[in-house]
């Protein structure tokens, strides 16, 4: 039984997050590991849309941050 294909625009979530105090680190900026858990939920949200199954992330090749997310900023991610 094959699965019917869609395309990725039928899988997309989109997810926003306000960067509270527990979010944060002494600096008051969002923790690395709080933004990489948000972006692994969402991406695991689209995938598991678009393939009907079960999935988990096996790899992270490289994350970067160029800029630091304030507490109180609000956070979009877009998956």
């Amino acid at each position: 039984m094959s699965k019917k294909s869609r395309p990725p625009k039928d899988s997309e979530v989109i997810m926003t997050e306000i960067v509270l105090p527990n979010d944060t680190n002494t600096l008051h900026n969002l923790r690395g590991g709080k933004i990489l858990h948000w972006m692994d939920i969402a991406s695991a949200i689209s995938a598991g849309k678009h393939t009907q199954a079960v999935v988990v992330t096996a790899a992270v090749d490289n994350v970067s941050f160029k800029n630091p997310v304030k507490l109180g900023d609000v956070v979009t991610i877009r998956a």
